[in-house]
């Protein structure tokens, strides 16, 4: 005889079971089916997708950097004699000629001793030719004359030495340019090798940037090069590649590159932080949204839409940007692929397309953005 009770119990635990069965029945056979877009219906009910066609676009294959601007020709001009400053030849900032005298440094002390010199070997070339006229007459010897041309070569090289001294007590500009700051004050005492101010040539302006190794066979002298600074942010300087280094660096796997740009505004300065950009080709190509790309290792897919069907076709990728892919194989521009919802869509299943809005559409609807 089973108790009261007990009956109890196996009822309640009756109860149970049916629940679970329920349960089990509404999670592990419904849900698949209305996860597939349908209500009540079997595992060949139409999957809910947004569409969105392949579309043919032109893309850009570039190279982005940044390159420090540099002067064509850029020198410190320093002081090669110890002396003090007698004259300044120059305005900060303004543009000289090559030869032009920048600094010229007491030298009192030298055009007198030039004058001495000068005098010295004066009187020696008067010795020099008395002797050679008293040669031809036989009263005096040969050697005598040798000594006085030795004595006469010495006093003009000493006239030599001197005159260079006095040239370099001038600092000149080695080329045309535009000096910087003067470190140097009139009256100043200075040294050799001390920095008196700089000078560039900004006639054109030299860029270098860093291109990673993997496109160093297809850069080519002549390339064009756009560049854009903070100081200038509405304008873009246009340049081209000048010099590009013969090694590449083994810590960055980047090689070295040089670009020059016309500067006849002289806008650009050297030290500038430059945002560089290198176009090397231009082509068309059929472009999807990012998202409707399924990746699988380093294999690609998406889902092709075609007669109320999805079907996953492999894809080859190849440039990105903003929130797109370019699509080099396995996609031809006007297929309809499967932008969102892909988790939900098996190859060869079918599907149904919604509206931006989310709310369901017709099959054949051409209401909303990717609708089919």
């Amino acid at each position: 005889m089973i108790s009261r009770g007990m009956a109890v119990q196996i009822t309640g635990a009756l109860l149970l079971l049916a629940a679970a069965v329920g349960l089990w029945l509404v999670i592990g056979h419904d849900a698949p089916n209305a996860t597939a877009g349908g209500a009540g219906g079997g595992r060949n009910m139409p999957a809910p997708v947004m569409v969105a066609e392949a579309r043919s676009d032109t893309v850009v294959e570039r190279i982005e950097a940044v390159g420090t601007a540099r002067a064509r020709e850029s020198v410190e001009v320093v002081a090669e004699v110890a002396g003090r400053v007698g004259a300044i030849g120059f305005q900060e900032g303004a543009g000289v000629t090559a030869g032009t005298v920048l600094i010229e440094l007491s030298d009192a002390r030298e055009r007198a001793e030039l004058r001495e010199a000068m005098a010295q070997r004066g009187d020696a070339e008067r010795q020099l030719e008395r002797a050679r006229q008293l040669l031809r007459s036989r009263n005096i010897s040969q050697a005598r004359v040798d000594e006085l041309r030795a004595v006469f070569d010495a006093a003009t090289a000493r006239v030599a030495v001197i005159e260079s001294e006095l040239y370099e007590r001038q600092i000149r500009a080695p080329f045309d340019g535009i000096v910087g700051l003067r470190d140097v004050s009139l009256g100043a005492f200075v040294s050799p090798g001390q920095r008196i101010t700089t000078l560039d040539d900004i006639g054109v302006i030299r860029i270098e940037f860093s291109v990673p190794e993997r496109f160093f066979g297809r850069l080519v002298g002549g390339l064009p090069v756009t560049a854009q600074t903070a100081a200038f942010a509405d304008r873009e300087f246009i340049g081209t590649i000048s010099r590009i280094d013969s090694r590449i660096d083994p810590a960055t796997r980047s090689v070295r590159v040089q670009a020059e740009f016309p500067n006849d505004d002289g806008r650009l300065r050297p030290g500038m932080f430059m945002a560089v950009r290198v176009d090397l080709e231009e082509r068309d190509a059929v472009i999807l949204a990012e998202e409707a790309v399924v990746s699988q290792g380093e294999r690609h897919f998406v889902f092709v839409v075609e007669d109320g069907h999805a079907h996953r076709r492999e894809v080859v990728l190849g440039l990105r940007r903003a929130g797109e892919v370019e699509v080099r194989t396995g996609v031809s521009a006007g297929q309809r692929i499967v932008t969102e919802g892909v988790d939900r869509v098996r190859d060869g299943g079918p599907v149904r397309t919604l509206t931006a809005d989310r709310s369901d559409a017709p099959q054949g609807s051409a209401s909303g953005p990717g609708a089919s």
